[in-house]
């Protein structure tokens, strides 16, 4: 992976995102926190938990301590997310842009909550930030569709087209 290859994922993860707010817009709190049967309960659930999960390992990557998840109560609305989501992109996208092809290859190392050491090669790292958050988007996703709101194509090729054709 290069650092060019790198951004390249994180501009598509926050693609795919904006794409999912977008089909979101306009959900009254309830209905964004409406229980749906998925692991985190509702659309909001889904999507709090892979803004937290994104930006949890943007504090590793920077050597902060990383915060508690945010409770129920703070992030109600798609809007208050997408507010919340803009501070954490910047803070990850401009640690995205700062790597290096040496850094790439360098091993992250870093202690899970257990206090367990861990060492793994950054690109490994970064790559498992996007995947992980494919996840959510994909069941953020299908819970959008199943409510009338299809957040349209999220796939990676859909983003590389549409880049292309800007």
């Amino acid at each position: 992976m290069t650092p060019d290859e790198a951004m390249t994922l994180y501009d598509y993860a926050w693609w795919a995102r904006d794409r999912l707010l977008a089909a979101a817009e306009g959900l009254s709190d309830e209905d964004f926190a409406r229980e749906n049967g998925f692991t985190y309960k509702s659309l909001r659930g889904i999507l709090v938990h892979a803004m937290d999960a994104e930006d949890s390992w943007c504090s590793r990557f920077l050597g902060e301590p990383v915060a508690p998840p945010p409770g129920e109560d703070e992030i109600t609305s798609v809007e208050a997310l997408r507010a919340r989501w803009a501070e954490a992109e910047a803070r990850l996208r401009g640690f995205v842009q700062g790597v290096t092809e040496a850094s790439l290859t360098d091993d992250f190392v870093f202690r899970r909550r257990n206090g367990q050491e861990i060492r793994t090669p950054l690109w490994g790292l970064l790559t498992h930030v996007v995947n992980h958050g494919t996840q959510h988007r994909s069941e953020a996703a299908e819970a959008l569709t199943m409510i009338g709101r299809s957040p349209g194509d999220l796939d990676f090729a859909a983003f590389l087209w549409q880049r292309g054709a800007s």
